[in-house]
């Protein structure tokens, strides 16, 4: 029987067609061989042996006429076969292809292009994020225009737009950002850097200066609805400049020299350091920055984000920063000053410790504005502050903050002008909030709300941005009106 079974198969082999169809039945007919054996043992071969002979019978009829009469494999047949073929692998190399290993399009952390072998690559994302916000003061004596003690509306604070990517090969990488915040549009960080060697990287364009950790961090994953106005008061900003970085194990070392510092103070306000031009006059003498960070637990990686999550384990992160810039002009000085050059020296200290479920950042900050006048006394500020965060779940984290700052507006006693600072001469910043995150999708969709009470007078470190507004004279006619209250509620999307 075997003989005939494999005479069968051999039979149709110049065939393909009839080979699969012998191949088919040499199957059906090895189990009825295999049953046909044991069946020998029960007196039952005479049975077997004819369901045997009628197969042969149906493989002959197949042999004469095809499946159905006909020929099965059709050339119409052959081309709908071919089509399904087509579409399955077609559709797993799509599959393919979105997996970023070995990708040319996607998502992962934003929407990407990629060249297939990774020399050129583009990454789109953004985020945006909308704010309600109620602010109450007890005066608004003495403040300049029309003023309500109370205040309330929505407004866009930020949207931003970002293109990342790579060109030539991994070494070479880039970044524009683009914001719309508060109504204004700005270009932020525009730059190029180049990997030079293992853990040292150059960049060249416009980027924040890396001297303050709060403002380092990005805007989506700020504990509060916004950063401390201790930080919109002493951070230097984005400014064009050149910067060298270098990591290595638990350390990391970054220097940069920049066009300026965004500087505020009675002597002079810097403004905007952003998209200035080569011959402006807002271009300082000389403006360095250079910050260290020791790693003392943890993963690099956790540093990014404040927040203590759950996953991220304890870390550590330690933190000094320095900053010295001198102006060639009297750009930004009242003319009652006389022709001053100002220099600027300043210093931070900031400490990050992250556990599984909670995190505190807090720092320090000192500046000095020196006139380089003999008959003017150098302006001494400093500010400092401390949050923290509790998860009370996975998606809901507990947060407060606490900041203090002076901005030394008087350093001369009454002022010889009206500063530059603000409109009342007061200096003293003392606030509390607490506030509620909830992460419906980590920092990607949050919406955060907070309560912030202000102990002193709001003057110097007045910030629309962040949501305190200028106090007006209190009972003793100073600008030292204490008690304004702002209530935010912001809700966030990235992509």
């Amino acid at each position: 029987m075997k003989n005939a079974l494999l005479s069968l198969v051999s039979s149709h082999a110049e065939s393909p067609q009839a080979a699969v169809l012998a191949s088919a039945c040499f199957g059906g007919v090895a189990v009825v061989c295999a049953s046909l054996a044991g069946a020998a043992q029960d007196g039952v071969s005479a049975d077997l042996q004819s369901e045997l002979d009628a197969l042969r019978r149906d493989v002959a009829v197949l042999r004469a006429n095809g499946i159905g009469g006909g020929n099965w494999l059709t050339e119409a047949r052959t081309e709908e076969v071919r089509a399904i073929v087509t579409d399955v692998l077609a559709d797993a190399a799509t599959r393919t292809s979105l997996q970023e290993s070995v990708a040319t399009s996607g998502w992962k952390d934003g929407f990407f292009l990629n060249s297939a072998d990774g020399a050129y690559s583009m990454r789109f994302n953004g985020y945006i994020q909308t704010r309600y916000t109620f602010d109450s003061r007890e005066s608004v004596a003495g403040l300049t225009g029309t003023q309500d003690l109370e205040a309330h509306g929505f407004e866009t604070r930020r949207i931003k737009m970002v293109l990342e990517g790579n060109v030539v090969d991994s070494s070479w990488t880039y970044k524009v950002e683009t914001a719309l915040s508060s109504g204004t549009t700005s270009l932020d960080d525009t730059w190029v850097e180049k990997r030079l060697a293992e853990g040292l990287t150059m960049k060249i364009g416009q980027f924040k200066a890396p001297f303050m950790r709060e403002f380092l961090l990005s805007d989506p994953v700020a504990m509060m609805v916004d950063r401390s106005s201790v930080e919109g008061f002493f951070t230097p900003g984005r400014a064009q400049g050149v910067q060298l970085n270098w990591r290595e194990g638990d350390v990391q070392l970054t220097g940069a020299y920049l066009n300026g510092f965004a500087v505020k103070s009675n002597y002079f306000t810097s403004g905007d350091m952003r998209n200035l031009s080569w011959g402006s006059t807002a271009i300082a003498d000389y403006a360095v920055v250079a910050r260290a960070e020791w790693k003392l637990a943890g993963e690099w990686a956790q540093f990014k984000d404040p927040a203590g999550w759950a996953s991220d384990g304890f870390g550590v992160l330690l933190g000094v920063a320095g900053e010295a810039e001198r102006k060639d002009n009297n750009q930004g000085v009242p003319a009652a000053y006389g022709a001053i050059e100002p220099s600027v020296i300043g210093g931070t200290v900031d400490l990050s410790v992250e556990f599984s479920g909670a995190s505190i950042l807090t720092y320090g900050v000192w500046r000095q504005v020196d006139p380089n006048d003999a008959a003017l006394a150098t302006s001494d500020q400093f500010g400092f502050m401390i949050q923290g965060g509790l998860f009370v779940t996975d998606t809901v984290e507990l947060v407060a903050r606490y900041e203090y700052g002076d901005a030394d507006t008087s350093p001369n006693g009454d002022p010889l002008v009206l500063n530059t600072i603000n409109n009342n001469g007061y200096s003293t910043l003392n606030t509390v909030g607490v506030g509620v995150n909830w992460f419906i999708q980590k920092q990607r969709i949050k919406l955060t709300t907070d309560l912030c009470y202000a102990m002193d007078g709001i003057g110097a470190f007045t910030n629309s941005g962040n949501g305190f507004l200028s106090d007006g004279t209190g009972a003793g006619g100073a600008f030292d009106q204490d008690g304004q209250i702002i209530a935010r509620m912001q809700f966030q999307m990235m992509w």
